[in-house]
């Protein structure tokens, strides 16, 4: 597997470093996923998703790219994801499911479809952290940021940042009132509902239920030179 298809791209915004995650079909979990799914010797995989998220698509084009079987369960709602097109033209299978609480869904999925292998919410394992830490590091190469801005839902992101970069500052914007393990990350939190957009976008692509919700503290806050990671779109 190419280097390059292991690192998230960098822009720049005045002073800032954005990588890029809006850059890569699936986002910036993507790449992580080329690593990881391998590893579970697995031929057909299982996502639970939320319209609200990349996760679902991340999967999709990983599985697409490694030849897997995907099928993904997806709650349903009113809004419907940009990306959808795109997962469908992967040839995932996608199974809508009750507007239920993604934890749910995913214990359904586990109990009634025993023949697949249903990954983790949000990727919350060590070997995805991994790679994530792994697709980090691979971005930044040799660079030590003064400080790194990541979103949260899960938490697991910020995690994988917070070990990939364990001299630098970690701020994470929470979007979730009950957001996850965000290990040593410094917490904001969000001000918009979770399914509310972003109140004050950001110059470049994001997605507005999540990424798009750092711009209001990192234009405030972020130092010169801060590194800010923008997973998906």
């Amino acid at each position: 597997m190419e280097t390059k298809s292991l690192s998230i791209p960098i822009t720049h915004h005045g002073d800032l470093n954005i990588l890029r995650g809006d850059m890569i079909a699936g986002g910036a979990k993507m790449p992580a996923l080329l690593r990881y799914l391998p590893r579970l010797n697995q031929s057909h995989i299982a996502y639970v998703g939320s319209v609200y998220g990349s996760g679902a698509w991340a999967v999709a084009e990983a599985c697409a790219k490694l030849t897997l079987h995907c099928t993904l369960f997806i709650a349903k709602s009113d809004y419907m994801p940009h990306w959808l097109p795109d997962i469908q033209k992967t040839g995932a299978d996608i199974i809508w499911c009750d507007a239920l609480p993604v934890e749910t869904i995913h214990a359904r999925v586990t109990e009634t479809h025993p023949h697949l292998y249903n990954l983790p919410l949000g990727f919350d394992c060590p070997d995805f952290i991994a790679s994530m830490i792994d697709v980090l590091r691979a971005s930044l190469a040799t660079i030590q940021p003064p400080e790194i801005w990541v979103p949260s839902v899960s938490g697991v992101v910020t995690r994988a940042t917070c070990m990939a970069f364990q001299d630098s500052p970690v701020h994470t914007v929470c979007t979730a009132k009950n957001y996850g393990d965000i290990g040593r990350a410094k917490p904001y939190l969000a001000p918009e509902k979770f399914y509310r957009p972003a109140i004050t976008p950001p110059p470049y692509p994001a997605c507005p239920f999540s990424d798009a919700k750092l711009w209001q503290f990192v234009e405030k806050q972020a130092v010169s030179g801060a590194f800010v990671l923008n997973v998906g779109i």
